[in-house]
């Protein structure tokens, strides 16, 4: 299926920019007009019908639910769906909101007044099955970003959290690190298994025994609960030479325990963080972590509200499977002799 973003790689212009010539060509130039429409007439691009008379209808066509507002992956993906919003030349509304009672009447409220009818779903939201009940009573359509677990409903955007958690541990493998604590996520969430369980995997593949009990320390994702867990793992008898937090603030916090003990990182620690959130480059040293493709994720997200027909052709809803990356900085390096 061809996508606009399809026709501005063509083009060799922004998408923002195919999407004005469909909605406001004579905003732009009758050069660059004439180039994008050649590009769409050789892809044979058909703008969707009921998305176009969204944008064009001056309501906003995308909601954005936001729970916790300040947390760091939250944030990446808040800006990061701006920007795919902005390049489709759609509006998005946000909202904050909870799972406290009176949600649905506070949910009905954002949707009915600001004619919302699609909404973009991240967690833990995208896992509260009655919010979803509710969304399909209305009739309204949402994309559900990195779920627990699968709905038949409504198409989800995910990244393989077992396999980048892998490629984690063979990384501080080849720096010769075997000991290796791990701090989970919350538990309820669905990446906190994967993330484990892709670290078991990096073991078994490598044929070395899988890290003790006690290097495992449960954690909630959460600043205070990483601290806890980095001190019961540092005040270990043989404490890891290297920790793999489930996500950047846990990792934060481990440097921060680290530090506190007079402990240098990398060089008697590692430690590698997940989610490439802001804290990741602002805490000395910069943390290795894994980068969550947040704009091809929200990408893909505008993609399938776009078309949302297609995104059932298999009889259910579709799940759409992004690439992560391993970027290195500074905060893991060889392990201690």
């Amino acid at each position: 299926m061809t996508t606009i973003y399809d026709v501005s790689r063509l083009a060799g212009v922004s998408a923002k920019t195919v999407s004005r010539v469909l909605n406001e060509p004579d905003r732009v130039r009758p050069e660059t007009r004439a180039q994008v429409q050649a590009a769409m007439k050789a892809l044979d691009y058909t703008p969707n019908p009921s998305a176009r008379q969204l944008r064009l209808g001056g309501a906003s066509s995308l909601g954005l639910l936001l729970e916790d507002p300040v947390s760091g992956y939250l944030s990446r993906f808040h800006h990061a769906l701006l920007t795919a919003c902005m390049e489709a030349g759609k509006h998005i509304s946000v909202e904050l909101f909870d799972m406290q009672p009176g949600w649905a009447e506070r949910l009905d409220r954002f949707l009915d007044e600001g004619r919302v009818r699609d909404l973009i779903l991240l967690p833990p939201l995208c896992d509260f099955a009655p919010l979803k009940a509710h969304l399909r009573q209305r009739e309204a359509r949402a994309v559900l970003i990195a779920p627990s677990v699968f709905d038949p409903h409504f198409p989800s955007v995910v990244m393989d959290d077992r396999a980048a958690a892998r490629e984690v541990i063979e990384h501080l493998f080849a720096l010769g690190h075997r000991r290796i604590g791990h701090i989970s996520g919350h538990p309820d969430h669905s990446a906190a298994i994967l993330r484990r369980q892709g670290l078991f995997e990096a073991y078994d593949a490598a044929g070395l025994p899988r890290p003790e009990p006690d290097l495992l320390v449960a954690g909630d994702f959460q600043f205070r609960k990483g601290i806890e867990a980095a001190e019961a793992l540092l005040s270990l008898p043989q404490p890891p030479t290297a920790i793999f937090a489930a996500n950047d603030e846990t990792a934060a916090a481990v440097s921060v325990a680290a530090h506190k003990r007079g402990l240098s990182i990398p060089g008697e620690l590692s430690v590698i963080g997940f989610d490439d959130a802001p804290i990741a480059a602002a805490v000395w040293p910069a943390l290795t972590t894994i980068a969550q493709p947040y704009l091809d994720m929200s990408r893909r997200v505008v993609q399938a509200l776009d078309n949302w027909e297609a995104n059932f052709s298999s009889g259910t809803a579709a799940t759409y499977m992004t690439a992560h990356s391993l970027i290195v900085r500074d905060s893991a390096g060889k392990a201690p002799k």
